[in-house]
């Protein structure tokens, strides 16, 4: 995300932007960072400061492989909206970051159970006074083909919050297979894939698992949508 949104204007014709939002299991990431390494793949990984997620070891591991390191923040949904307390929670939190690794760009994780968007301390706070240079969904054009595993599918509709604000897609897929597809085919010059290390299983049990528990989280977020609406 950093090589991005420094190069501006001077993007490459074709390119692929990914990022790991990593919300649960940083043991996970590092698994995925080691499988990308392999390949000569550079991705953004972008960590809460959870117990299970902020572990400094394996973040300074997956860095040291060559992946930028990220914040995934969602302090206006710990304060319940209060902007003073997140600002400063932020800055206290960046701080955390910088102890252990190099840190410029950061993503909002968007708390289901929330009704705040993190996005909007940007309304009245400005992300770059941390020396940051981009946040995930606001430093990016409005151009950019915009695929997330959010909601157990590709840009499913089970999705609340992992959008770009203001954009209208205009490529569709819904399996994987279709996204592999899709890049062979040439069809379009740019990938922004956003995606989560805990969705992706090794093993017939832990998939069946997680299929259990996203088919209960997606109906919840149903709810959540037609009540909000």
């Amino acid at each position: 995300m950093a090589e991005y949104v420094a190069a501006g204007d001077k993007l490459p014709d074709n390119f692929v932007l990914m990022r790991h939002d990593v919300d649960v299991s940083a043991k996970n990431a590092l698994k995925i960072a080691r499988i990308e390494e392999e390949f000569g793949i550079c991705s953004t990984y972008y960590f809460r400061t959870t117990k299970k997620t902020f572990v400094p070891e394996i973040i300074q591991d997956i860095e040291k492989m060559g992946h930028e390191i990220g914040y995934h923040y969602e302090t206006l949904s710990k304060t319940n909206g209060d902007y003073e307390k997140a600002i400063k929670l932020f800055e206290n939190e960046v701080h955390k970051f910088r102890k252990i690794c190099n840190l410029k760009t950061i993503s909002m994780h968007g708390a289901v159970l929330s009704k705040y968007d993190s996005r909007d301390l940007w309304k009245y706070y400005d992300f770059r006074d941390f020396g940051l240079i981009g946040e995930a969904y606001l430093s990016v054009a409005k151009n950019l083909n915009y695929f997330t595993d959010t909601g157990r599918g590709w840009n499913s509709k089970n999705n609340l919050r992992d959008f770009i604000p203001g954009k209208t897609e205009h490529a569709f897929v819904e399996t994987t297979d279709n996204l592999i597809e899709l890049i062979e085919s040439s069809q379009i010059s740019n990938f922004y894939i956003t995606l989560h290390p805990n969705r992706w299983k090794s093993t017939v049990f832990d998939w069946s698992l997680w299929w259990l528990q996203e088919l209960a989280l997606n109906s919840g977020k149903r709810v959540l949508i037609a009540v909000r609406r």
